[in-house]
């Protein structure tokens, strides 16, 4: 059983609440108002908590465990995917389910809900189904070459990237066959599309990031090598001008203003310890970074080497999240505690 306590730590004045779930949190994410914070576990069960209060509530989730969970743009509903391959449309409110349908024959790994709310799309396997807001199929491909590994929606809403092995494909609603491949020689398990759409970038399991202009033309590729380990962090600074990625214990910071950063030497962020998790603040100019050893960092983008501020938590972090105005944020953490903090003056 869960258990809800305010913080202790007298000394610390941004921690507001500190949640025992007991469990390992596969996903998590903020409604779009920021008052609840949401998060999948690995048992199943989906819990959310209200920032203001404290108070939470859980919803069944799916049977041998919840993979990603996303929010409506109304923050009425939470559409979600597990290990039983199904998609679930849950009412926030009332935690009823109001929609359950099959994304695939393989656990449904991802989820994601489109910007203007209109769809959702989801990955089982090699199979990318996107859905209406109803959670009704309207279009699905299988042509993948294997496992999808990353879903990202265009700002707009109206298009959907997916990763797999050696390539990126971009589709648009209501067309079955992808409107774009770009093609790159790597396991790609990471992706982001920047907000102009100008750019869409992918990391690789061998320790490496490239980049595609959008729309693509030969030429335009950039290719980044030299990481410590496989890229699984990616994100972009609130005026997109930055691209904050992780490899092992270093956060490097790509310049993608003008023609982007090839040929360009990259700001690097050095610290001893293994990076697990990292996040540039919406609506702010710090950046967030958490260690294997339990370490939460804050660095300034305006001198990131610098100022910085560090907290620790006692266990590893999995999961990192800005609320999306920037004034709070949550840490989930390998032991089954869920912090919202928050946003420290640094």
């Amino acid at each position: 059983m869960s258990s809800i306590k305010t913080s202790q730590k007298k000394a610390d004045k941004s921690e507001r609440w500190v949640f025992d779930v007991s469990d390992y949190v596969s996903h998590a994410a903020w409604s779009n108002d920021g008052l609840f914070f949401a998060v999948a576990l690995a048992s199943g069960p989906i819990r959310i908590f209200n920032r203001k209060d404290g108070s939470q509530k859980t919803i069944d989730g799916h049977k041998f465990g919840t993979m990603e969970i996303s929010w409506s743009q109304d923050n009425s509903k939470i559409a979600s995917a597990g290990q039983d391959g199904q998609l679930k449309i849950w009412d926030a409110t009332t935690q009823k389910l109001l929609k359950s349908s099959e994304a695939g024959s393989q656990w449904a790994e991802h989820i994601t809900w489109s910007p203007n709310g209109n769809h959702i799309a989801s990955a089982a396997g090699k199979i990318l189904r996107v859905w209406n807001a109803n959670g009704e199929i309207i279009q699905e491909y299988k042509g993948h070459p294997s496992t999808i590994t990353a879903l990202h929606w265009n700002s707009t809403g109206k298009e959907i990237a997916t990763t797999s092995y050696g390539r990126v494909m971009i589709f648009q609603i209501g067309k079955i066959e992808p409107q774009q491949i770009l093609l790159y020689p790597s396991s790609l398990i990471s992706l982001s599309w920047h907000t102009s759409g100008k750019w869409i970038v992918a990391g690789t399991q061998e320790g490496s990031v490239h980049g595609w202009k959008i729309p693509h033309q030969e030429g335009e590729d950039i290719d980044i090598q030299g990481y410590e380990t496989k890229i699984t962090q990616l994100s972009w600074s609130k005026n997109g001008k930055h691209l904050a990625t992780v490899g092992g214990s270093w956060i490097v910071i790509w310049d993608f203003s003008g023609k982007g950063p090839q040929g360009q030497k990259p700001e690097i962020l050095k610290d001893q310890r293994k990076v697990t998790q990292m996040s540039y603040q919406n609506n702010g100019d710090l950046l967030v970074s958490g260690t294997k050893d339990g370490v939460v960092l804050f660095w300034r983008q305006t001198v990131p080497q610098k100022t910085r501020l560090e907290k620790h938590v006692g266990s590893a972090i999995n999961h990192i999240r800005w609320s999306p105005d920037g004034s709070s944020l949550a840490i989930c953490t390998d032991d089954g505690k869920i912090r919202i903090w928050d946003s420290p003056t640094v």
